[in-house]
């Protein structure tokens, strides 16, 4: 609970979104604005129909229903344009598999995640130097100037708690809010446990894959 409230309060981690998620509301809200035409065909064959320009219950009600749906379908799809937008406009490259993956340089795999997981969505992002950077690979800031450190683990191994361990003292050295492990392989179940409650977040190579395939999930979050 104490780490869920200093995610809450400090550093803003971002909110990866499954790319499938934007391709769904966006059939919704097409089923959604046909339901719309399909109520203003309605209302429309009913004022016809009575041949008087005064309108019944139903169609007022149908009025009613039309103008709300209509003003909430213009917002929605004002939302949706803007994901497309900056879907088609992020400048990013495919996202890896894990063979992939594999083939990257120690520094070409911390600039992808870099790339694929902060700075897509509007987090600035430093790479340090490769050596003497005290154990920080990446430095992440948030919107509100607010720091999270990276450590990136190219190798195929499995990462233990020993990494972790040295990435939590690290992170009180550093005076960030936020730590992230980042792997190309596994990490152990020790690991993961000796992590529970403290400011970090342990990814490894099936969730980088996942998550390199995600995008921001709001447009909160600036690029600068």
């Amino acid at each position: 609970m104490a780490g869920q409230l200093r995610f809450a309060y400090e550093f803003r981690p971002p909110q990866w979104r499954p790319r499938a998620q934007v391709n769904t509301r966006t059939g919704v809200l097409v089923v959604a604005t046909l339901f719309w035409v399909a109520i203003y065909v309605t209302l429309g064959a009913r004022m016809l129909a009575r041949g008087k320009p005064s309108l019944g219950w139903v169609e007022l009600v149908l009025a009613v229903v039309s103008i709300v749906v209509g003003i909430l379908l213009v917002l929605a799809w004002h939302a949706i344009a803007q994901q497309w937008t900056r879907r088609l406009h992020s400048g990013v490259g495919p996202a890896l598999n894990h063979s992939s993956l594999a083939k990257l340089s120690p520094s070409e795999f911390e600039s992808y995640v870099a790339q694929q997981l902060f700075a897509l969505h509007g987090y600035t992002v430093v790479n340090t130097p490769d050596t003497r950077d005290g154990g920080i690979d990446i430095v992440v800031v948030d919107e509100s100037g607010r720091r999270a450190i990276v450590q990136c683990k190219r190798y195929k191994g499995t990462v233990g708690a020993s990494t972790v361990r040295d990435l939590y003292g690290t992170l009180m050295h550093s005076g960030a809010d936020l730590g992230y492990l980042v792997a190309a392989g596994k990490i152990s179940a020790e690991a993961r446990e000796w992590a529970v409650g403290k400011p970090l977040v342990l990814i490894d190579g099936d969730e980088l894959v996942r998550l390199s395939r995600s995008e921001p999930e709001t447009s909160q979050i600036q690029n600068t």
